[in-house]
């Protein structure tokens, strides 16, 4: 990155107090920050420590223009620093991650009955099968499949190893990381006989635009429609979505997560670490699971839920229809206490 302590405050929408000319060439934390280096500081509480950072340049709230009348350094006032900086770091990936050149490796394996949109990347040992379909633009990496009559939108961008299984479908400007597996098998079979026999899945995987799905995630085709996962949604490594299951727009689903088939996810949910979600409910808009905190029944938007313990069965439920009813017994018994004098 080569911009001046102006370039920053133009990027920011900002004030900028110091010299205009200082270079930054790269970015740093505030306590690590150098005299190239673009820093930033979110809370008007840490101004104390300004005096110490080093950086080049330092992004601070707006607002806090008195608390900095006498720093020597050179400072950029702006609504939101921390944004400004996340700006900031695209400029410099891609300096130092740039895309791939447009081409196709000759070490790839691309069907002639394939459609290869104009710019796209194919990486060395890619497979393209037959009537797959990649946009303009996209990256498709090292031993990525693009399986038959797969579809990658406009500059998606698929890392090393990731698999798009048959007919399943990646919106635009997607990233997927490596080792995601789109559209493998849902899980399901029957037992009529004994032994477990393989209910087909000839469902898909339908993936919106602006979607990231993170490393080694398996997102599993539906048996019969539709695996959805809306746009703008963002999903961590190592989460499991099951067959059937509809997610919404901008959800956000951390690692290890795992949600059971046809469960419905509703629009800016967020799902956390470990959480388990079970099959067939309905997680409404807006709520927020924790961290390992089991689903079983349907969830009203807005609700913000925690907690888990595993317990025999029979104990369990009767547990949990108790656990309504403590606010009352704990009245009842603070009202008797009182009545006999105990304290």
């Amino acid at each position: 990155m080569k911009l001046t302590a102006a370039d920053i405050a133009k990027l920011a929408e900002g004030t900028l107090q110091g010299d205009a000319a200082a270079p930054i060439t790269g970015a740093a934390t505030f306590e690590h920050a150098g005299p190239g280096d673009l820093a930033f500081m979110a809370d008007a509480a840490m101004a104390p420590k300004a005096a110490d950072c080093k950086a080049g340049c330092l992004l601070v709230p707006r607002g806090t223009e008195e608390l900095f009348k006498d720093h020597k350094g050179t400072l950029v006032f702006t609504k939101n620093p921390k944004y400004v900086f996340m700006m900031a770091l695209r400029n410099i990936e891609d300096e130092i991650r740039p895309l791939p050149e447009p081409g196709i490796h000759a070490q790839a394996s691309v069907s002639p009955s394939a459609h290869i949109g104009s710019d796209t990347h194919i990486g060395p040992f890619a497979v393209i099968e037959d009537g797959a379909s990649i946009g303009a633009g996209a990256v498709i990496g090292a031993q990525c499949y693009v399986g038959r009559n797969a579809k990658i939108g406009v500059n998606t961008r698929l890392y090393p190893g990731v698999k798009i299984m048959d007919a399943c479908e990646i919106g635009s400007n997607c990233i997927l990381h490596a080792g995601a597996v789109i559209g493998a098998d849902g899980y399901g079979y029957l037992s009529p006989r004994g032994t477990h026999e393989k209910i087909p899945q000839i469902g898909k995987v339908i993936v919106g635009d602006d979607v990231e799905i993170g490393a080694n995630t398996a997102i599993d085709r539906a048996a019969l429609e539709l695996t959805l996962i809306g746009a703008g949604t963002k999903i961590d490594n190592l989460v499991h979505i099951a067959h059937n299951v509809h997610v919404g727009r901008n959800c956000l689903i951390i690692a290890q997560a795992g949600i059971a088939g046809s469960t419905m996810i509703g629009h800016n949910v967020i799902i956390a670490g470990q959480a388990g979600i079970s099959d067939h409910v309905k997680i409404g808009d807006n709520s927020v699971v924790m961290a390992k905190t089991g689903i079983m029944s349907d969830l009203a938007p807005n609700q913000i839920v925690f907690g888990h313990v595993g317990r025999p069965r029979i104990q369990a439920m009767k547990i949990e229809a108790l656990l309504g009813k403590l606010p009352e017994m704990h009245r009842a018994i603070s009202k008797i206490k009182k009545q006999l004098g105990i304290a």
